[in-house]
């Protein structure tokens, strides 16, 4: 028989019940930046979404639907009913693909774009504020804690909890 690995909480058993686990504290965390980010975005009639859309196209005018998904890491169809809306708010235009005219790409309207003098420093300040205990370079360490624990989590290992039985042994 296989020796079981050992669990982060062996020691800790109380920490797996929520509201000491770390997930549900983080869960908590996400809500709290959530609230405070939307005090920002509210004015403007945008969600979190519309603002990823928007970042992704400041850097960027003339996406398609489907390079913003990729780089927001959202489905394609969730990207289409943001961008449904930031259209209805002239906040984007729909452009045809002068190579391909089955695909359309995203432009920045005058109103989409004139928000980034508003809405970055703002959000910039937020960030600012919201991580002030920490200094640039843990700031800098976190953030890559945060984005080797999202690759964890994308990719969990097979554990028995969620390991599929064998066909027919089961």
């Amino acid at each position: 028989m296989k020796k079981k690995a050992p669990s982060i909480n062996e020691d800790r058993p109380k920490e797996v019940l929520a509201p000491q686990n770390l997930p549900y504290q983080m869960f908590l965390l996400v809500q709290q930046m959530t609230r405070r980010f939307q005090e920002i975005l509210t004015p403007h009639g945008l969600t979190p979404l519309h603002w990823g859309i928007l970042c992704c196209l400041w850097r960027e005018d003339g996406l398609r639907t489907s390079e913003i998904a990729t780089r927001l890491e959202q489905l394609g169809g969730t990207v289409t009913v943001g961008l449904d809306a930031m259209e209805r708010d002239s906040l984007i235009e729909r452009k045809g693909d002068p190579v391909d005219g089955r695909v359309s790409r995203i432009f920045l309207a005058k109103r989409g774009a004139a928000l980034e003098k508003t809405l970055a420093p703002s959000a910039a300040a937020l960030i600012d504020d919201m991580f002030r205990a920490y200094s640039p370079d843990e700031y800098r360490q976190l953030a890559n804690h945060v984005a080797n624990l999202r690759r964890t989590v994308a990719s969990p290992l097979e554990s028995p909890a969620t390991r599929r039985p064998e066909p027919g042994t089961d």
